[in-house]
């Protein structure tokens, strides 16, 4: 059985889920949509938040990704907050 569908069992023999698996998948949903993230800003350089929620299609998106992906996008490095709610790649600005 893969561990995505291996579950342990309690004492009263009822399946619980495996520690973690949750976190995994959540980190695995962020990096990819801060990758995202950074494709939409390439050709561009530079980016208003409105037009990088636009370049992303982010109303598509579960309602609190968006912002959880760009707020770690900015502090990993990958993007960079600018004044007047501008956001660009470090290695374009």
């Amino acid at each position: 059985m893969s561990e995505r569908h291996s579950s342990h069992y309690s004492a009263t023999g009822a399946p619980q889920r495996l520690l973690g698996c949750g976190a995994r998948h959540d980190e695995a949903v962020l990096r990819a949509e801060i990758r995202r993230l950074v494709r939409a800003l390439s050709p561009y350089g530079v980016l208003s938040h409105d037009a990088l929620s636009r370049a992303v299609r982010a109303g598509n998106w579960n309602e609190p990704w968006f912002e959880r992906a760009l707020d770690a996008a900015v502090e990993q490095g990958e993007i960079v907050a600018l004044p007047l709610g501008f956001y660009g790649l470090p290695h374009q600005i």
